[in-house]
């Protein structure tokens, strides 16, 4: 027998939302295991008197029937479900024009223009046509565009000039909002029951145009081929955002009943049930709150964020002139580069080249938005060594550079030889092969790695005072400098965005001491950012085989140094309430208040130490000694605490102190909350065995075998920037560092390491057929159906990649959740059944894991490996004849041939977790892997089977 309390998809039939049978609506207020109704027209609920909005209504009529009813809640709303289309569009041009000046001079000129846009929805992005009929959400323009001129000159028979001058420019446009013709005129709502199909958001653009430089001069001398040269390439970025930092700068209007409860304006809701009354449950009042106030059009709370221009010292309105206020900024970042190079054929057999590169790359500046720390900001102490006891405030200023070292000195070497042995008899002949059968090579050399324009731009976006957020309540307060909004309807006129602050950015230059929940967020550079460098080194032995077969081996190596890592330098530490912190713990045990208070009969509670300063941090807020007492008191003894107790959540209690009191400084700096603080901490290993077979193609067949054998290690596999402006790094995800005090912790296997990587590729044209060995004097007829075959396969395998499994508990710091300990030394990742579990999980359960004991940081990181990956692609092609010059080519592709499912990593499963106390922990469902080569007919990737077929005429 199923008891349903509330409401629920078993309650109507799923094809057409029809009551189920057996299922009734009530007859009274008495009635029980039955449907209740509500009206919220009716004068006894609706003391008021208020109508359905208008405005509201013709929105809610202007969405489609539900045609899915196993979804919403089945009663008042369900769902529609449909293919939202998309489409694709072009074109591409290339120019090239080729000029002979003289016999010694000649100049080209290339010009490449490519548009790539997806129109009719943005569903990659989640932004389709949420209803038929309806704008899209959002669209993209891609836009490419490359000119290179250059000029060739052959100097004297040993000496030659390429001169090479141009232009690379990308632009990539995500129109959200602005898809819909009556943007910026659209509703700002948030609903809690429905879809809203409208979104309001506007662009987000990103033009990178880079003007480029190169020159080569080549010079032979005997035995010496000289390089020398210089590639100079200057990045403008242009961003142009209407989220900055990540945040949305067009009003939110909310219908929320949490914040505004309809009860408040004369509605009369059905009481909550519980033992002693018939009632509604709770979860179906609120939504039922929800839907008063949104069919009335009774708003709750109007927010909005605002971009700052510290230039002109104002708050710009949502809308100028009819167009909606962007941040518009430009990063600049130049590279120069010069180098010169020898290639030494010091014996037929033997080459040596060797060459030194000299990179030049400048600070990088975002004019009119470098604002930069005027002093060190204060941190935890962590490998960037960052500034203790803060000289004084940290305010923002004016600069012309993001950091402050020129990084003159990035001079990387170059060395390789190459070695084919000849010997002419003897055992090395035999294992060597005649002269030139054989190869070996060895090389070493350094490269530098500079910082990307969007790593600036995301900097330069979290500067204090370029944005700043204002919400007004209906009927209650609103953030100091904005303004208040009235108590009306939506149709009576409720206002759909608010005025500027009247605050200046420049306030927020300087931040005051803070609460670390009302603090700002801001991400800087270090002042001494270095070039992050990879020395790279190389051997290999390569040896022609009979049968036209090369076999190679090689060991490659790379050791990456001084490069950019990024954490939370702000990192709030539990050590000073730590021993408060056990103490609670075991007040508690003795059946104890964690204040040490109330204990049972013949029990004694200890106060914890922290006692007394948590009542001097609530007079500090204004609180007299009694109410500071009781304050503190409260505090401890809070629900919220208690959870933290039993979970050995010290990091998550050190937090909650900072969000309450200032006086514990358990953050460094109390001006801000997270400190997102890049510089050059991270350094990497990688070490690999590489073996290769390959056999050209010679008689209607050619095959490929290759095979990796290696080792990946670094402290965070995380572009600390990457794309994403906040940095990818938050509280919970395990690509942030753990604990930023202890750098060694992080040391591990990296994120993407698959120690075993194997492909084979084959290209087999059928022996049958005209020109073949098999019938090859068939009649034509037959030829056209049994010859012409060619059957192509791709085959990858790869050991899965590493993960970690976390506590889901701040235990050792208020930044980051710990890793979980370890308690069956003999626990391993594999891939297995688990009753009642809709696909496979890795873990049968969490029962050889604990949460770590208060102040550690649990297990190792990545010391799991996920499920491994093996994919096959089959392609199936027929060639047919149909005269000398024309031939027509049909293509069957199969991806995933197999129709083989690759189970993901729970750390990136659609629905899975590595955290231990997720009720998603160790599931690897419900997506499949997609083989990478499934992009090329699907843009997002497809798991499952895909077979495409093609058709190609030659001639």
């Amino acid at each position: 027998t199923t008891i349903i309390t509330r409401n629920n998809v078993l309650l109507v039939n799923p094809t057409t939302g029809a009551l189920a049978s057996g299922v009734r609506e009530c007859t009274g207020a008495t009635d029980v295991n039955c449907i209740a109704t509500y009206n919220m027209l009716a004068s006894s609920n609706n003391t008021r008197g208020f109508a359905l909005d208008p405005k509201m209504l013709a929105l809610f009529k202007s969405y489609p029937a539900p045609n899915r009813f196993d979804c919403g809640d089945a009663l008042n709303t369900a769902c529609f479900v449909w293919d939202s289309p998309t489409q694709h569009k072009g074109p591409a041009y290339n120019v090239r024009i080729d000029h002979n000046i003289s016999q010694t001079q000649s100049v080209f000129g290339r010009y490449l223009q490519a548009t790539y846009n997806t129109l009719g929805g943005d569903p990659l992005n989640g932004r389709p046509i949420v209803f038929p009929g309806f704008p899209p959400e959002g669209e993209v323009f891609r836009d490419t565009k490359n000119l290179a001129l250059g000029h060739r000159w052959t100097i004297s028979p040993r000496a030659v000039n390429e001169l090479t001058m141009g232009f690379g420019r990308f632009q990539f446009l995500f129109t959200q909002g602005e898809a819909n013709p009556d943007f910026p005129n659209i509703n700002p709502f948030t609903f809690q029951n429905v879809s809203n199909p409208f979104l309001n958001t506007p662009r987000t653009e990103r033009a990178v145009t880079v003007p480029q430089v190169l020159d080569n001069l080549s010079l032979t001398r005997g035995a010496h081929q000289i390089g020398t040269g210089l590639n100079f390439r200057f990045y403008r970025h242009v961003d142009r955002r209407g989220q900055p930092g990540g945040v949305n700068v067009t009003p939110n209007l909310s219908f929320d009943q949490s914040i505004r409860s309809p009860t408040t304006v004369g509605f009369v809701v059905p009481a909550t049930a519980n033992s002693a009354r018939i009632g509604i449950n709770s979860t179906d009042l609120s939504r039922l709150q929800n839907y008063i106030n949104e069919l009335a059009g009774i708003p709750a709370q109007l927010s909005q964020a605002f971009i700052g221009n510290l230039n002109q010292d104002v708050f710009l309105p949502f809308q100028s002139n009819g167009k909606v206020s962007l941040q518009d900024i430009r990063t600049d970042v130049n590279q120069y580069n010069l180098y010169v190079q020898d290639e030494w054929k010091w014996r037929p057999n033997l080459t040596l080249n060797y060459g030194v590169r000299w990179e030049v790359n400048p600070p990088a500046n975002t004019p009119g938005y470098t604002f930069v720390p005027s002093t060190p900001i204060a941190g935890t102490p962590g490998p960037a060594s960052p500034v203790l006891n803060q000289p004084g405030p940290v305010t923002f200023v004016k600069a012309d550079k993001w950091w402050n070292r020129s990084n003159w000195g990035a001079i990387g070497p170059r060395l390789g030889l190459a070695w084919s042995p000849n010997y002419k008899s003897g055992f090395f002949r035999a294992l060597l092969g005649d002269s030139g059968r054989s190869v070996v090579r060895l090389g070493y050399g350094i490269a530098f790695d500079p910082i990307s324009s969007f790593q600036v731009t995301a900097v330069a976006g979290s500067v204090p005072g370029l944005r700043t957020s204002c919400s007004s309540t209906v009927g209650g307060s609103a953030t100091n400098g904005c303004t208040a909004v009235p108590d009306l309807t939506i149709a009576a006129g409720f206002p759909q965005s608010l005025s500027p602050p009247s605050i200046k950015p420049s306030s927020f230059l300087t931040p005051p001491l803070l609460l670390n929940n009302n603090a700002p967020t801001i991400t800087t550079f270090a002042p001494n950012l270095k070039l992050p460098t990879v020395h790279q080194w190389n051997l290999s032995f390569q040896r022609e085989l009979p049968g036209g077969f090369v076999a190679e081996a090689a060991y490659i190596g790379r050791r990456g140094l001084r490069l950019l890592t990024a954490y939370d330098i702000n990192q709030i530490n539990a050590d000073a309430i730590l021993g408060s912190f056990i103490t609670m713990q075991q007040n508690v045990s003795k059946g104890c208040t964690a204040a040490g208070t109330g204990c049972p009969s013949g029990v004694t509670g200890t106060q914890p130490a922290m006692f007394q300063q948590l009542v001097a941090g609530f007079q500090a807020l204004g609180q007299n000694q009694s109410a500071a007492t009781t304050s503190a008191t409260s505090f401890l003894n809070s629900s919220t605490v208690s959870g933290q107790l039993s979970n050995n959540a010290a990091g998550a209690f050190a937090a909650r102190i900072e969000n309450t009191v200032l006086n514990f400084r358990l953050r460094p700096n109390q001006q801000f909350n997270r400190i997102t603080y890049i510089d050059n901490s991270g350094d990497s290993y990688y070490h690999a065995a590489q073996f290769t077979l390959r056999r050209r193609f010679t008689s209607g067949l050619g095959l490929n075998l290759a095979y990796t054998f290696g080792k990946s290690i670094d402290t965070q596999s995380v572009d600390p920037v990457g794309t994403s402006s906040g940095g990818a790094l938050n509280t919970t995800t395990s690509r942030a560092i753990a604990d930023i005090r202890n750098f060694r912790l992080e040391r591990a296997v990296s994120d993407f390491d698959r120690t075993h990587v194997l492909t084979a590729a084959s290209v087999w044209e059928l022996p049958v057929g005209h020109g073949r060995h098999f019938l090859s004097d068939m009649p034509g007829p037959l030829n056209h159906l049994l010859g012409g075959w060619t059957i192509n396969t791709i085959y990858t395998f790869m050991t899965g990649e590493p993960f970690q499994v976390n506590s889901g508990q701040f235990t050792n710091n208020g930044s980051h959740v710990s890793r979980a300990d370890v308690l069956d030394p003999n626990v391993r990742a594999r891939l297995q059944e688990s009753p009642g579990v809709t696909g496979p999980v890795v873990f049968a359960n969490n029962q050889a894991f604990a949460i770590p004991a208060p102040g550690s940081n649990g297990s190792g990181r990545n010391i799991f490996r996920g499920p491994s990956y093996w994919n096959v692609d089959l392609g199936i092609v027929k060639l047919f004849d149909i005269t000398e010059r024309f031939k027509l080519q049909f293509r069957t592709e199969m991806f995933n041939a197999f129709n083989h499912p690759n189970f993901d990593n729970p750390r990136s499963a659609s629905v899975g977790s590595p955290t231990v106390t997720s009720s998603q922990f160790g599931r690897t469902c419900c997506t499949t892997v997609a083989p990478n080569t499934a992009t090329n007919v699907i843009q997002t990737g497809e798991s499952a089977r895909v077979i495409q077929f093609g058709l190609k005429l030659q001639f």
